[in-house]
């Protein structure tokens, strides 16, 4: 390849990798804006739902604070109207939805001057009264100064205790504390019907789309549950509300409001914008996180393959470039020959015999070569086919060894043979004998000058095996399964240069898979490489 071709490949590959990094940058440009506009829509909805909760917390203790004048205040205005020497009158006469519900367990009247305590009904334990007196004359402060009925709350042996009560002053030398011990069943039923009569926003704020169901209340007396309504959304917006005693009837309590996120939408006008990616609402740092995950994978899979595609290509030059060299050294071998014959420049028969051996052997290189190129073209094209015959294995390989002898040194190609001459085997001839000139081939170029190569023809219980042997430099572990790969080749010393093309172990190992073949390599004992070719008995004839 010139130098203006790579520098042209190189350029390629920059210009591709430099376009899949701009795609993946606009592809973060697109989900952050994605992301934006997402964001922004679940904060309009939290928004949204949180305003809503919040009138929603305001309406609730409008109604709850409801039972204080109509039920409470009633009855504070009529104690406050009874002459001090007056008994106080039974608490049956204040009821609300039936006759056996009382609004109150009980009333009092605390004479601060005296010191002294009426009731009327029940009265509850001497510690709650004790507590009781105790709150109501500590003066109030803040925003409860000037508030003419308050509350008060405890709890006691596990009951929450919960009064009402006003101080008036017929007397200004005895002031009187008037009050009422509120009936919590009867207070939470009032409560209740409050609430669920009417739902807690109105139907023209809301189009009519919000019910009671998908609101949730919880009202808290200290830790103590005391009314709950709909289900809890742990990430639905929602309001707390702290009620001080004088705000709240039923005492110090909490209350904590939210609405279902699923019905946001429908309460915003107009509806929200469609969303593109529906599935990523609730999600979406997790899916984007998966989608640059995978958009990282897609891009070091391309970059692989970019390189593997520069890799191919410069094997395929390489490649050509070494076929170019092996055909012209056979070529130019026998073009130097063939005219040293030409113009008598012989000064023998023993030359004029050699040089027509050494064209004879180089024509027989470069059959071998073509042979091998063509074959490698219709594997990679898919067109090769096999004719199984069946043949005898024996003469067959000594027929090959003998071939291959005579461009070799005396006693350098050994066969050794335990296989009987009668025995056949089922082979496509021509293709098996590739596969054995392929190795044997490779064998003589890796092994040292001189040395000795063996062809072993085994005959043991697993089938007949064929096993080429040289005391070459071997094959590094790593390099074992690569060797089959097209154009692959090992260069074990860099300061030794052999020839080949690369293709003819690949050639061999394709040839094997037609012919139901098993090709291996394995590190012969002493150093060098040991190449096996087995047939399995269940193929034998």
């Amino acid at each position: 390849m010139s130098k203006a071709n790579r520098i042209r490949d190189k350029f390629r590959a920059l210009v591709i990798g430099g376009l899949m990094l701009v795609s993946l940058l606009m592809m973060g440009l697109l989900s952050h804006q994605i992301f934006v506009a997402v964001s922004s829509q679940k904060q309009l909805v939290e928004g949204v739902l949180k305003d809503y909760s919040a009138l929603a917390a305001d309406e609730f203790t409008r109604r709850s604070a409801g039972i204080m004048y109509v039920g409470y205040l009633p009855m504070l205005r009529y104690l406050s109207r009874l002459e001090d020497d007056a008994p106080l009158p039974s608490s049956e006469l204040f009821n609300w939805f039936e006759e056996s519900e009382k609004l109150a367990q009980g009333l009092f009247r605390f004479s601060l001057q005296d010191q002294t305590m009426e009731t009327s009904g029940l009265s509850p334990p001497k510690v709650v009264v004790q507590r009781l007196l105790v709150g109501a004359q500590v003066p109030y402060q803040g925003a409860s100064q000037n508030s003419l009925i308050r509350s008060f709350n405890t709890k006691y042996d596990g009951t929450h205790y919960n009064f009402v009560y006003t101080k008036v002053a017929s007397n200004l030398h005895n002031p009187t504390i008037l009050g009422v011990w509120i009936n919590n069943e009867a207070a939470l039923n009032w409560l209740r019907w409050a609430v669920a009569s009417t739902p807690l926003l109105p139907a023209t704020l809301t189009q009519a789309k919000l019910e009671n169901e998908n609101v949730f209340v919880k009202l808290l007396s200290g830790k103590d549950v005391i009314y709950m309504q709909g289900d809890f959304h742990p990430d639905g917006p929602r309001v707390m509300r702290r009620f001080d005693n004088h705000e709240f009837v039923y005492g110090n309590m909490s209350l904590t409001l939210g609405i279902a996120p699923d019905v946001g939408p429908s309460l915003i006008i107009g509806g929200l914008p469609s969303a593109r990616l529906p599935f990523v609402y609730g999600d979406l740092n997790i899916v984007f996180a998966g989608l640059w995950f995978i958009a990282a994978i897609l891009m070091i899979i391309a970059l692989v393959l970019i390189y593997r595609d520069q890799s191919l290509a410069f094997m395929r030059t390489d490649f050509v470039s070494r076929v170019s060299h092996e055909l012209r050294t056979p070529l130019a071998q026998i073009i130097m020959f063939a005219q040293t014959l030409m113009l008598g420049r012989v000064r023998s028969d023993e030359e004029r015999q050699r040089s027509l051996e050494v064209i004879d052997k180089e024509a027989q290189r470069l059959s071998h070569l073509v042979d091998n190129i063509l074959q490698f073209s219709r594997i990679d094209r898919g067109l090769t086919k096999v004719n199984m015959v069946a043949c005898l294995i024996n003469p067959l390989v000594r027929e090959m060894v003998d071939q291959f002898r005579v461009i070799m040194k005396e006693g350098q190609l050994e066969i050794i043979s335990t296989v009987e001459s009668s025995v056949e085997v089922m082979l496509d001839v021509d293709a098996f004998r590739q596969m054995f000139l392929n190795i044997l081939d490779n064998a003589v170029k890796f092994s040292p000058m001189g040395e000795k190569i063996e062809v072993k023809l085994l005959d043991d219980r697993n089938g007949i095996n064929l096993s080429i042997e040289d005391r070459g430099p071997g094959v590094p572990m790593r390099s074992r399964e690569r060797i089959w790969d097209p154009y692959y080749r090992v260069h074990t010393d860099a300061k030794s240069a052999v020839g080949g093309t690369g293709i003819g172990l690949a050639i061999v190992r394709e040839l094997a898979r037609l012919q139901n073949l098993y090709v291996s390599m394995a590190q012969r004992e002493g150093g060098g490489s040991k190449f096996m070719i087995t047939i399995n008995k269940k193929k034998l004839s």
